[in-house]
């Protein structure tokens, strides 16, 4: 039976995950607002484009350990979960040092035979030399957040914000601030990384002798969850790359910077999303798959309206926020921020979805579903970018959006009408 105690703590598990979310929300608009600022649109650019690689580097880590973390440490007595935990631990870090090894190999190899310049190959190199941290800083940060420690990721956050923030601040004021943004980026995910893993193992420390094949063992699964993020992320960040591709850098800092003014709508959902996985799997159990479709469209429908809310606020205040607050003009400002806008409400509403059809275990559909999501994209942006410039990236961007939000209502429709079999990675969440 659901206590009073119980809903205490699910609200204040909640409120601790989204202020950590809204924490790192700010934490990117500060740093973005001081780039966009004192620094150039090339600069910028570049930080854009290195950022969104770590983004990726993090979206796979997450892709590959959570769905097995948050389902199996579930059915694990202590000694158990510490073995999993630890096995885990054991191969990122074997996995992380092996690619981030040959990246920097790589890049000092492209700047030795000229195709990197003294501009670009700094920020390659440090950016590489940041990954590591920031992979590090991931895992335990996931690690605590299945544990329902949010409260002690949160601290870690306020340390890594208040170290990045201070170091982007400094950067801004050397020759290549990119480079140097990506340094405090690093350093920042280095001290909160060995904060949180400081913490975990006073609380529940892990056994790095256990589970030996794990990484073989939940490869199958995982694989496809992986293949499925590393292709959404080719449309939903590496539009990016496509943009400076076929423009400029300086018409990926025009979207970026445009994008900023919007960011605030993706606080909730972001906030949330580390821990809907196995609250959804555990509501699957509870309770079967028509009511939990129903409240997560509920849920959905819920932030959709809190974001119409926040869009038309920045639309009305649009020349000021560019006049005055990033003190920059855009060409297509207006088309930019308009599609910005749209594109954000169909995402608020798939990463609620996409957790029940996640739950299911149905991770192949939905890695075909984000292949075909992603081809269309990006087709459609390289052949519209040309035409009318960085608002075609977007078109691209949103139509793939809303394929890949058809899909998953397609699925999820489908799933809800069937009976709930347990899956053998959708287990009972602890209470």
């Amino acid at each position: 039976m659901t206590t009073r105690r119980d809903y205490f703590a699910f609200a204040r598990l909640f409120g601790s995950a989204i202020t950590s979310q809204a924490l790192l929300s700010a934490t990117s608009l500060a740093i973005g607002l001081m780039l966009v600022r004192r620094t150039t649109d090339l600069q910028y650019g570049y930080f854009i484009l290195a950022s969104g690689a770590l983004i990726l580097l993090a979206s796979l880590q997450r892709a590959f350990f959570n769905p097995a973390l948050a389902t199996r440490s579930a059915r694990l007595d202590d000694a158990g979960r510490r073995a999993l935990i630890g096995g885990l631990y054991r191969g990122q870090r074997r996995v992380a040092a092996v690619l981030c090894g040959a990246a920097g190999a790589g890049a000092a190899a492209l700047w030795f035979l000229g195709r990197l310049d003294s501009r670009t190959g700094p920020v390659v190199l440090v950016t590489v030399a940041a990954a590591g941290a920031v992979l590090n800083r991931e895992y335990f940060r996931m690690v605590l957040l299945e544990r329902r420690r949010a409260w002690d990721v949160l601290r870690a956050d306020v340390v890594q914000g208040v170290l990045l923030v201070g170091g982007v601040f400094l950067a801004t004021l050397l020759a290549a601030p990119a480079a140097g943004a990506m340094v405090a980026t690093g350093v920042a995910a280095l001290v909160s990384g060995l904060y949180l893993a400081r913490i975990l193992r006073q609380a529940d420390p892990w056994d790095t002798r256990g589970e030996p094949g794990i990484l073989r063992a939940i490869a199958p699964l995982a694989a496809w969850s992986t293949a499925g993020a590393a292709i959404h992320w080719t449309f939903s960040q590496g539009y990016a790359w496509l943009v400076a591709g076929t423009l400029d850098v300086t018409a990926v800092a025009a979207i970026a910077a445009t994008r900023l003014t919007v960011m605030p709508v993706n606080l909730l959902s972001s906030g949330i999303g580390m821990l809907m996985l196995p609250l959804v799997a555990r509501w699957l159990h509870d309770h079967g798959p028509q009511p939990v479709l129903r409240r997560l469209l509920a849920l959905s429908l819920a932030l959709a309206a809190a974001s119409v809310c926040y869009l038309a606020a920045v639309w009305l205040a649009r020349d000021w926020i560019f006049g005055s607050l990033l003190h920059k003009q855009f060409a297509q400002r207006d088309a930019l921020l308009a599609l910005w806008s749209v594109i954000f409400l169909v995402t608020v509403i798939r990463d609620q979805l996409i957790h029940f059809v996640a739950a299911r275990g149905l991770f192949r559909p939905l890695t075909w579903l984000a292949l075909a999501s992603a081809t269309l994209s990006l087709t459609i942006s390289y052949w519209t970018m040309p035409r009318v410039g960085p608002a075609g990236a977007l078109v691209g961007l949103l139509l793939g959006e809303l394929v890949n939000l058809g899909g998953i209502m397609i699925l999820s429709y489908r799933e809800s009408r069937h009976g709930f079999t347990p899956l053998h990675l959708a287990v009972p969440m602890n209470p």
